[in-house]
């Protein structure tokens, strides 16, 4: 495998994906691999506004949030090359795919939707495990609106130039090196 070729590669690699599909986690040890810096796009977002997205959801709204992710997109393609993992609605209309797309390569991190739910389940800061009344969603309600909210997003995180299937059992590592195999076609 010829790394030095990807080392040198002066574009960024965009982790994108559904909710818990492992874009920050595959991100960094990525990043790490290729010796190229690492920006979760969402945590940037958070420092900047000195809010968590969370809160930014619950006092703007979703509109709001996604200009503020559109602007900070922006700022990040222009001024930072490695490796950004983006949010899982960043992928939301065609404007974005296409101007991701002019500053390096898509990797969509595509987790079987089962181990989705189980993962979003796990984490009760997530505001969509809760209903109204702040309770938690039964697994069978969950799934189903995560699974409307993916095939709205799927046509999108199609167009990534690279496609990692995962089980949700797979070896990081090992990930890591399916996504180098592929990034190593393309530069």
């Amino acid at each position: 495998m010829n790394e030095y070729r990807l080392k040198k590669y002066q574009q960024s690699v965009f982790m994108v994906g559904f909710m818990a599909s492992g874009k920050s986690t595959i991100g960094r040890l990525l990043a790490k691999k290729l010796e190229r810096p690492f920006l979760d796009l969402d945590d940037y977002i958070e420092e900047k506004e000195q809010k968590s997205i969370k809160k930014i959801f619950a006092d703007e709204g979703e509109a709001y949030f996604r200009e503020l992710e559109w602007k900070a997109m922006l700022e990040v393609t222009q001024n930072f090359k490695g490796v950004v993992s983006l949010g899982g609605g960043a992928l939301h209309n065609q404007r974005v795919v296409d101007h991701l797309k002019l500053y390096g390569l898509l990797v969509f991190l595509k987790t079987d939707l089962n181990v989705t739910v189980e993962r979003v389940l796990r984490n009760k800061k997530r505001p969509i495990v809760l209903d109204e009344h702040g309770e938690l969603k039964s697994r069978e309600t969950l799934f189903n609106e995560l699974e409307s909210l993916y095939l709205k997003r799927l046509e999108l995180y199609n167009q990534s130039q690279i496609i990692i299937e995962s089980k949700g059992n797979e070896n990081k590592d090992y990930q890591v090196d399916r996504v180098i195999e592929k990034l190593l076609r393309y530069v």
